[in-house]
């Protein structure tokens, strides 16, 4: 009797300690970093429903090392005729008429060493989609791609792009 006792003890302690276990491990698992944004901007209007092109607000990516933000008045240029009265469009014209860049958070970074060439991707024909996911399908945008060097290698394998150490420590 106590032998039974002491064997279904052991098994609840065991179970709680899983339990708990998978518990932390769920808590603390990563979630797509998604940072809150100054303004409430959906890619999912202007990608799907509007069809616009990634480049046409990124114009950098296609010509720079670097796809940057577009600039206030690039967002006004087309917003001051469409959606004027939407609540972001109006905070997107306190920026505008205040002469202010909007001070977006940075969704994606990489190390000062590491030198990414938006360009030289978007000549490839590499999908945007490859790096920063379907962004028109998210509320937010997140990080959800690791962006590691083992990712980008394992990547740039695949596409049988250059893979030397040069390509991206220079």
């Amino acid at each position: 009797m106590a032998r039974r006792r002491s064997s279904a003890l052991l098994a609840a302690t065991g179970l709680a300690i899983a339990l708990i276990a998978a518990g932390m491990a769920w808590a603390l698992a990563a979630s797509p970093f998604a940072p809150v944004q100054p303004i409430d901007f959906h890619h999912r209007d202007h990608l799907q429903t509007d069809r616009l092109d990634c480049e046409l607000c990124h114009s950098g990516a296609r010509r720079s090392a670097f796809a940057g933000m577009p600039p206030v008045e690039r967002c006004m240029g087309c917003h001051r005729f469409v959606l004027p009265q939407h609540p972001d469009v109006a905070k997107l014209r306190n920026y505008y008429d205040a002469g202010k860049s909007i001070p977006w958070v940075k969704v994606y970074s990489l190390p000062r060493f590491v030198h990414f060439n938006h360009e030289a991707h978007v000549l490839a024909a590499v999908p945007c989609e490859t790096c920063h996911g379907n962004v028109a399908a998210m509320d937010r945008v997140a990080r959800v791609t690791p962006l590691t060097m083992g990712w980008c290698v394992e990547c740039h394998r695949a596409a049988h792009a250059p893979d030397d150490c040069l390509t991206c420590h220079y």
